[in-house]
């Protein structure tokens, strides 16, 4: 199905990009989730629950919906279309309730229904069809649906591993050679950065020096605080004292399923 919005930016839920009449110079492509997104709450005209979004765009798709998520692509929507001088593309409603702005013009100029992230949902509305006798035949959009699936959750795993292994090194740098502690972590507080500690602040000079280290790494990686994001940290005594030593550092968006699902991984072996 394609659109045109406020009569200039073609939106097209198949292909799922954003686009001009400039020959592809400011096309943008939107992730399989955020088109997702966007192409539900296009099919609905009137105010729509936080849990219908997650249940119809990430539960029925067999992807983990938490409202982390939903507030994640929702802000990569409305950054997508703000690059076209579009600002509020979807507005919030009391209780979080979510709507497309009705003071955008949005015009369907091509009414194929068939869009392959909604294909099984279609199927489904006809609850009289009973498919444990029956065998259907895969098209292609089905085929598309399950790739995107196996690809997010291949994402998944990937971060998995990933901050697996970060923790396996960190074990390494910290454990004895006669036993193995396992990590605890303790959080410390750093104004609106939500951080976690694998030591006991005993002291407020203790905490303070620990938060400025956090800080001096923090900003030499570009990161920024915000509520959605969560922060383990770790640093060797050398490092309050200038000099070199293992520091790590893991940058994570929160999920309600689990609250290390999603982390960028930073390990350095010196630093100083």
């Amino acid at each position: 199905m394609k659109y045109i919005i406020n009569n200039f930016l073609y939106y097209d839920a198949v292909d799922a990009t954003l686009s001009l009449h400039d020959n592809g110079i400011s096309d943008t492509h939107l992730s399989i989730t955020a088109n997702a997104l966007l192409y539900f709450l296009l099919q609905h005209d009137s105010i729509i629950t936080r849990d219908e979004i997650m249940k119809r765009v990430w539960d029925d798709n067999g992807l983990t919906s938490s409202n982390g998520n939903l507030n994640q692509y929702l802000s990569l929507l409305r950054k997508s279309f703000r690059n076209y001088q579009i600002e509020n593309i979807i507005i919030t409603i009391a209780r979080g309730r979510l709507e497309i702005n009705k003071d955008i013009c949005i015009e369907i100029i091509d009414n194929n229904k068939l869009h392959p992230l909604f294909f099984n949902q279609e199927k489904q509305l006809d609850k009289n069809i009973k498919t444990k006798n029956n065998d259907y035949k895969l098209d292609v959009d089905q085929v598309v649906i399950d790739k995107g699936q196996r690809q997010e959750r291949n994402w998944m795993i990937a971060c998995a591993v990933l901050f697996t292994a970060a923790l396996i090194l960190l074990w390494t740098a910290i454990v004895s050679e006669h036993s193995i502690n396992v990590v605890k972590l303790n959080q410390v507080s750093a104004g609106i950065c939500e951080l976690f500690s694998n030591e006991n602040m005993i002291n407020s000079e203790m905490s303070k020096s620990y938060r400025n280290s956090f800080n001096v790494v923090r900003e030499k990686l570009n990161l920024e605080c915000n509520e959605d994001r969560r922060f383990v940290f770790y640093y060797s005594d050398k490092f309050k004292n200038k000099g070199l030593g293992r520091t790590f550092m893991a940058h994570c968006a929160k999920n309600e399923n689990n609250p290390y699902a999603y982390c960028d991984n930073y390990f350095y072996y010196s630093w100083k």
